[in-house]
């Protein structure tokens, strides 16, 4: 059942703006543990600056932690600070009235040169910006050198062709191209999303307005890429559940990930720029333009928290200050954009000058563009696709995820 369904179901319109604010719930609540250091670092930072405890929660997997928030909105019961999704995410989230407008802390940055008015509409819905930015990420392909080189492949491929090619050099090696798991209750999207934008960029953002059907000819040819790579081995099992694993213990090659990951890959093992470097996905023609993913992440704050403790203002704005960016990048390698702050590492230094030179067209996520009500089923449609990748089950998955898109934008 989807993010808004679920609320309407347990009758949150007649209970959200009823009640009193849960002063005890100052906690900052996650599904990201991997980041438990740094998060659990900016916390006290927010706790020193404001007075308060601010405590990390975590919640894990993305699914569970999704349907936790689900029932704390619709129990007037939001925490104090949570982490979110923007795009489509944060509008339906902003809709309930559970979170905050920081149009003041923002303004204060923006004067202050903190963040960019760029940056803040990455978090803006109507014209107010409703989230600290945590991370800001660009979608990458993530390649051991060492097994490039194994491979004999000198540079990394800047055409689809190139990439295929590589990818038969690694099989060739011994080595499985792509880590491609289906853990989190998420990454299925994330190939399916890569394959149609590579494809056609306009339809891959017609997908989340409702005007491309998932069935169409460019969803066609992206199953099509798709099963042809699981047919040639160039994936990993999806079944595996640590998604760092197959990369880091170097069995796979390649992975497709945004350049938050770097500082997980690095306390793996592996050294930024070293032992492992970047590059952009090629599109899957030349006349198609070249296109990145720009993947931003927002704190959002409970609104009836912040009304209920006037103090948790300095935690929100220790929490965009540079040092809380400089304590995230210096614990676990996650850059929230901060432009008085330091890059953490040379991944997403570099990052940073591929984007500046390629010139890519940048476009918001799958995950944060796609309507939240249908954002579940959808991806779970794509992970029946991954478990079972043959022309069959594709035909069947374009059929439902159609069904459900159409029957939603029929509701509009």
């Amino acid at each position: 059942m989807s993010f808004m369904t679920r609320l309407s179901a347990v009758g949150l319109a007649a209970t959200l703006m009823i009640g009193s604010a849960v002063a005890a719930d100052l906690s900052l609540y996650s599904d990201k543990t991997p980041w438990d250091k740094g998060m659990t670092a900016i916390a006290e930072g927010a706790s020193k600056a404001s007075g308060l405890s601010i405590k990390l929660q975590d919640i894990t997997p993305t699914d569970k932690y999704q349907a936790f928030m689900q029932t704390s909105i619709a129990g007037n019961n939001v925490p104090a600070l949570f982490t979110w999704w923007n795009g489509n995410q944060l509008s339906d989230l902003v809709a309930t009235g559970a979170a905050a407008d920081l149009t003041p802390f923002w303004d204060q940055a923006n004067k202050d040169g903190t963040f960019s008015a760029t940056q803040r509409d990455l978090v803006t819905v109507d014209g107010k910006p409703y989230g600290v930015l945590l991370n800001v990420a660009n979608w990458v392909v993530f390649y051991n050198t060492h097994a490039f080189e194994k491979a004999g492949i000198a540079a990394p491929p800047t055409t689809w062709a190139e990439l295929m090619a590589d990818c038969d050099k690694l099989k060739a090696a011994g080595i499985t191209p792509f880590n491609a798991p289906a853990s989190g209750g998420w990454m299925p999207f994330i190939w399916f999303s890569q394959l149609v934008l590579g494809t056609n960029p306009d339809d891959f953002v017609g997908l989340t307005s409702g005007k491309v059907p998932y069935d169409g000819p460019t969803v066609q040819n992206a199953f099509k890429v798709w099963g042809e790579m699981y047919a040639k081995g160039y994936f990993s099992d999806p079944r595996e559940q640590d998604f760092n694993k197959n990369f880091t213990n170097s069995s796979t090659a390649m992975f497709l990930i945004g350049d938050w990951n770097s500082g997980a890959v690095a306390e793996a093992g592996l050294k930024p720029g070293v032992d492992f470097k970047t590059f952009l996905m090629p599109s899957l023609s030349p006349d198609v333009q070249q296109s990145v993913i720009v993947e931003a992440s927002p704190i959002v704050v409970g609104k009836a928290a912040l009304d209920a403790n006037p103090d948790l203002g300095k935690a929100v704005a220790s929490l965009m200050s540079a040092d809380a960016a400089n304590t995230l990048g210096s614990t676990i390698q996650v850059f929230n954009g901060n432009l008085k702050a330091t890059p953490p590492n040379d991944i997403i230094k570099a990052d940073s000058d591929l984007v500046a030179s390629a010139k890519p067209r940048a476009l918001v996520r799958w995950w944060e563009a796609v309507p939240s009500q249908i954002q579940g089923d959808l991806v779970a449609a794509m992970g029946s696709f991954m478990f079972d990748p043959t022309p069959a089950t594709a035909q069947k998955v374009m059929g439902d995820m159609q069904k459900i898109n159409a029957d939603y934008w029929a509701s509009k």
